[in-house]
């Protein structure tokens, strides 16, 4: 499968979804990085298969993706309005993908962006059924339900967006520490959650021996494992959610999920 995942404004969490909502439930896909400041998340997690181009090389990315079975384009804040000027004079590269993801978060200005964004992919021509908005960054203690908090994107998608792209049911993504922590540990979350580590055993020990610093590291294994195993069921609902028909036709189905996922 070919997914793209975009949007005109920075600090949405692309990369982030790039390798924990796609990578992570796709082995051997392969992840292009179009980005030529910030590195990618995908560089921080061991085993990935990932190639970093600036949109200046973009005949390169085009060839990829033609040559690409399963490729997820990772466009970077610094490079997209290079990479969308490209995919205006490559005009049939858009159809290449499968599937556009493009993460929202509740800021006023990245919302406004994605509505943009969403603008200038339907102008491109994208069938806005290829187009899946996703509520990154929700606060699962937010006392303001999903309609509230992402409320101009959510309006827009019931008026002058309609039909641009896909809205319902709800793709959301709770914010949740896990993200940095599998960062810093080169891991995707959902390897953090499967840890057989038993890290009450690991205290256990660690307070019979007196051993401080390991009784620490088993406390906060602990608590990391926690936080990936919550962040982990909520992206395989949100996955099963965005690949339901995909899903439906390989053995052992998953339901595709809720109404906000």
């Amino acid at each position: 499968m070919k997914i793209c995942v975009l949007n005109l404004s920075g600090n949405v969490g692309k990369s982030t979804l790039a390798v924990h909502l796609l990578a992570a439930y796709a082995p051997g896909a392969r992840i292009l990085s179009v980005e030529s400041i910030n590195a990618s998340a995908a560089n921080d997690v061991h085993g990935l298969d990932v190639e970093a181009l600036s949109a200046s090389r973009f005949k390169e990315i085009f060839r990829e993706i033609m040559l690409s079975e399963d490729v997820i384009v990772d466009v970077g804040a610094s490079n997209v309005a290079a990479f969308m000027t490209e995919m205006k004079r490559f005009k049939s590269a858009v159809g290449e993908f499968d599937l556009v993801l493009v993460p929202t978060v509740p800021a006023d200005k990245q919302q406004r962006d994605t509505i943009a964004t969403i603008d200038w992919l339907h102008e491109l021509g994208l069938d806005g059924r290829k187009v899946r908005v996703v509520f990154n960054q929700y606060g699962s203690d937010a006392l303001d339900p999903v309609e509230v908090v992402y409320s101009q994107v959510l309006g827009y998608g019931a008026a002058d967006g309609k039909g641009k792209a896909v809205y319902e049911p709800h793709a959301v993504v709770d914010r949740n520490e896990a993200y940095e922590l599998a960062k810093a540990s080169g891991q995707v979350v959902r390897e953090l959650a499967s840890s057989t580590t038993d890290w009450k055993a690991a205290r256990s020990e660690a307070r019979r021996s007196g051993d401080t610093e390991a009784l620490e590291r088993a406390m906060s294994g602990q608590m990391t494992h926690d936080l990936a195993v919550t962040a982990h069921q909520n992206l395989a609902r949100v996955h099963a959610l965005l690949f339901a028909d995909r899903i439906a036709n390989e053995p052992a189905a998953v339901s595709p999920g809720r109404k906000r996922a």
